[in-house]
């Protein structure tokens, strides 16, 4: 009886370990879209002729030194979110801009008075 106790205890535990990290990823995730939304409309890359690299907008994959010294960064991810949904484009030169007539009606509310 308490074998089968712990068992259960224990599966418990890994159960809520794994509902915790795809918690805290999710969480992270869409901060870090709003993050990118906003260097986009602080560097003004909203439209073809104003298009920037993602150097220019700090949003360049770290190599491989800075991603073992520093945090996780979910910027990448929130950026591959936003091409995938049409809302960032990304030239055929490499350089990228916000299209704002594609934010979903969530995010324009959430962003609204950031990028005065």
């Amino acid at each position: 009886m308490e074998n089968t106790y712990s068992t259960f205890l224990i599966l418990i535990l890994v159960i809520l370990a794994f509902a915790g990290t795809f918690f805290v990823r999710s969480v992270l995730t869409k901060r870090a879209v709003f993050k990118v939304i906003k260097i986009f409309y602080q560097h003004h890359a909203l439209g073809i002729q104003s298009a920037k690299t993602l150097r220019e907008l700090g949003l360049e994959r770290p190599d491989l030194l800075q991603r073992l010294i520093r945090p996780r960064d979910y910027k990448q991810y929130a950026l591959q979110i936003l091409v995938k949904k049409g809302i960032i484009l990304i030239n055929a030169d490499g350089r990228a801009h916000m299209v704002e007539k594609n934010l979903d009606q969530g995010l324009r509310y959430n962003m609204n008075g950031l990028h005065s």
